[in-house]
């Protein structure tokens, strides 16, 4: 278990004026996938390459529920509207092994104000290009796009853009809005959490650049919700899906489709199940995955939202993914 402190940025910090940003103290701690077999590392085509459990004394740390990976740095949002910044680190064998560099922002609202109470619950994340990234909200349900700038120098000052969401999007229920976003060549997949009407396919939205939102029907298993979206870069799609039961605890599937592989009844028979996370695996109230190349082998990310719940944890958890 080691402290870390992430001293990047503190120029923005003193430009920004007293957002509350700054380097945050950030514990971690390595966990096997299997807390019975922890020599065990494959889980349905992924391969464990190690996680941690992350904890702070800073009561701001927590409802992890987005994630975006660039070479060896992390962007994750929170549910109370927080950015989180730093760096991955890997040891001798590529497992990942501690974060570092973690500085902690709030976002903003148009006036440079730090989002609150129902306009704060961010959920879903995806880089647009060029430092720019889109962000969907629960509850006052949207999305923004935020200008962070290519080295995310700019994630204490940012201030947010409306960009177009899908349509009804007013009419979601509270706690079950967009939780996944993806970017695509065109613009955003976008994923709401629940079936809008009950009993029918979850919907994935496609909302090209400057035109007309499409929704397209995803047929995933029944009871769980759709928590997490990541874009590949062979232009596949990977799917976070969830299930909490009382008395079991959480159930996991990693989902992944070609880019366009849900036009047809027949396309939408081939998404393929990379793996089931199970309540006697190391798992939690997981909601965010990203995907990134880690010494040259492709890895996915996933991360728990703990709900600012002691009984529940934060999990940063790494899988190679097979060919």
């Amino acid at each position: 278990m080691r402290l870390l402190i992430g001293f990047a940025a503190l120029v923005v910090v003193a430009c920004s004026g007293d957002t509350g940003a700054g380097p945050i103290r950030i514990e971690s701690e390595s966990v096997p996938l299997y807390p019975d077999a922890p020599e065990r590392l494959d889980v349905g085509q992924l391969e464990y390459r190690g996680g941690l459990v992350l904890t702070s004394t800073d009561e701001r740390f927590g409802g992890l529920s987005g994630m975006e990976i660039e070479g060896d740095r992390v962007l994750i949002i929170s549910d109370s509207a927080y950015w989180l910044t730093a760096h991955l680190e890997f040891d001798e064998n590529g497992w990942l092994a501690d974060l570092s560099n973690t500085f902690y922002a709030p976002m903003l609202d148009a006036n440079g104000q730090p989002l609150v109470d129902r306009a704060a619950d961010a959920e879903g994340l995806a880089s647009i290009g060029n430092g720019a990234y889109a962000v969907s909200f629960e509850r006052e349900h949207r999305i923004d796009r935020y200008d962070i700038a290519p080295d995310w120098s700019g994630v204490a000052i940012a201030l947010p853009m409306p960009m177009e969401a899908p349509p009804g999007t007013d009419r979601l229920r509270d706690n079950a809005g967009i939780e996944g976003l993806a970017s695509a060549d065109y613009g955003l997949w976008a994923g709401v959490e629940s079936p809008i009407i009950d009993g029918h396919p979850h919907t994935l939205w496609l909302i090209p650049n400057g035109g007309e939102s499409t929704g397209l029907p995803y047929p995933g298993e029944a009871g769980f919700g759709v928590t997490g979206l990541d874009r590949g870069p062979d232009a596949e799609i990977y799917l976070l899906e969830r299930i909490y039961i009382s008395g079991t605890g959480n159930t996991v599937r990693i989902m992944r489709f070609d880019e366009f592989g849900l036009e047809t009844e027949a396309q939408r028979n081939f998404i393929d199940t990379l793996a089931i996370l199970t309540p006697d695996m190391t798992v939690d109230n997981l909601e965010g995955i990203a995907v990134g190349e880690v010494n040259g082998e492709m890895r996915l990310f996933i991360i728990s939202d703990d709900n600012y719940n002691p009984g529940q944890r934060t999990l940063l958890l790494s899988f190679a993914i097979a060919d």
